[in-house]
């Protein structure tokens, strides 16, 4: 899809907070703020926008970043569309993609420890066992996401917090709901919110601002489709041994000054080995 100058622009303004108003957006974009609400409802319409989210830190509740790759024999279009089906039906997904390469099926799930990830990696190769050949799970140790200057056509901004282990706090029931809701549409309005909660706009707006400052929520960015912005989207797994951390630390920067990478996770080790299928 073509994106003109003032896309490019909107779409980079969202990565830095997608909850921005209309209003706002649109006075960094000299724009009207009904001009800005139209370029946005069209871009998600088109699917340029794939998610407006809360960048939740997952962590602070008690859950952990799971990532299940599996290597199939046999992927036809059936297979995938019923593994697209599971992504959507199980509670615990984040994301899940069909990729090619060295694995063809990348599940993320949060758990809250080995036993939940299990079962979730037990529903995969119950109901497609046959066909998997490898598969490996882990954990993830800390993720965030880097501005998409490349596709966009701006200089690098910095990275969003990175959302990494940590100790975790209790919040109630009404904070829970908020941080689902904005972590879904980060552009859910406080009226709606309110709603939803059973509290007045103000008490949720307040509540927000609590959960921004207990680094509950990290931040508000977007996920574009690479592909309706003319690039392909590729995820290279790269193994170290016996990095240090100076090494460690100098990857990271190459990382976030890199204008092609989009995205960063260190990932634990694997808590359950890379198989291979013996026999039928």
């Amino acid at each position: 899809m073509k994106v003109d100058k003032k896309d490019k622009q909107l779409l980079t303004l969202l990565y830095l907070n997608s909850r921005a108003s209309f209003t706002e957006l649109g006075k960094s974009l000299k724009l009207s703020s009904s001009s800005v609400e139209r370029r946005l409802r069209q871009l998600e319409e088109s699917g340029v926008i794939s998610l407006l989210f809360a960048d939740v830190n997952l962590a602070k509740l008690g859950y952990k970043g799971y990532r299940l790759y599996f290597k199939f024999d046999v992927l036809d279009q059936k297979t995938e569309q019923e593994i697209l089906k599971l992504f959507e039906t199980y509670p615990r997904t984040l994301w899940g993609v069909i990729a090619e390469g060295q694995y063809d099926v990348l599940w993320r799930v949060i758990a809250k420890n080995e036993i939940e990830v299990e079962q979730a990696a037990a529903i995969m190769i119950e109901k497609f066992g046959s066909k998997i050949i490898e598969k490996t799970i882990v954990t993830t140790i800390y993720q965030t996401y880097l501005a998409w200057n490349k596709a966009l056509d701006t200089h690098r901004y910095p990275e969003m917090p990175m959302e990494k282990i940590t100790e975790v706090e209790k919040i109630d029931q009404v904070d829970l709901k908020l941080l689902s809701a904005l972590y879904t549409n980060s552009r859910e309005s406080t009226v709606n919110l309110a709603k939803l909660v059973g509290l007045t706009p103000d008490a949720v707006h307040y509540r927000i601002k609590k959960l921004i400052e207990r680094e509950f929520i990290l931040g508000y960015t977007a996920w574009f489709d690479a592909k309706k912005l003319g690039f392909n989207y590729y995820k290279i797994l790269i193994g170290f041994r016996n990095i240090t951390k100076e090494k460690e630390h100098e990857f990271v920067k190459f990382c976030t000054e890199n204008d092609h990478i989009i995205f960063l996770n260190k990932s634990g080790c694997a808590l359950i080995p890379t198989f291979s299928k013996v026999g039928s």
